[in-house]
């Protein structure tokens, strides 16, 4: 499972490799389906992260007529100076077996001002009917820095 997370992460460490803390969190899920998408009552919710706090909102749902587990999250950066953020998450089967990945982050060089709450809303894993019955496990991880990206010229 490990693998897979490094994997998925791997860009993010290409984006930023000075100044950036990472932080993840791993467990068992069980995901509800929601009847109508935005409906958060019974998603699975946890926050992690250091000076971005990520607080995040699964469920499974319609999206536009396609099965689709909403795995965004809410940022919030608590420190005071803006951050740059990338979040990303894996959804596992009982054998530990990749059922879907997303991945979003901050845009733009002024980065997540200080409290000002961010939803990395676009984090959609459209899967086939039923599939996100399978999913029992998870790993996610946000790696955050005060150090924007640099502009190509």
């Amino acid at each position: 499972m490990k693998t897979i997370l490094i994997a998925l992460t791997g860009s993010a460490l290409l984006l930023s490799v000075c100044s950036t803390h990472a932080a993840s969190i791993e467990g068992e899920i069980h995901l509800f389906h929601e009847k109508e998408s935005g409906n958060t009552k019974n998603a699975f919710q946890k926050e992690f992260g250091d000076v971005v706090k990520a607080t995040c909102s699964w469920y499974a749902g319609d999206f536009f007529g396609e099965e689709t587990v909403f795995a965004g999250v809410t940022l919030k950066n608590t420190g005071t100076k803006p951050m740059f953020v990338h979040y990303y998450v894996a959804f596992f089967d009982k054998d530990k077996h990749l059922v879907g990945a997303a991945g979003q982050g901050t845009l733009g060089d002024s980065g997540l001002k200080p409290d000002r709450p961010l939803q990395l809303g676009s984090c959609l894993i459209k899967l086939p009917k039923d599939a996100y019955k399978n999913i029992v496990s998870y790993q996610a991880v946000i790696y955050e820095t005060d150090i924007a990206p640099k502009n190509k010229q």
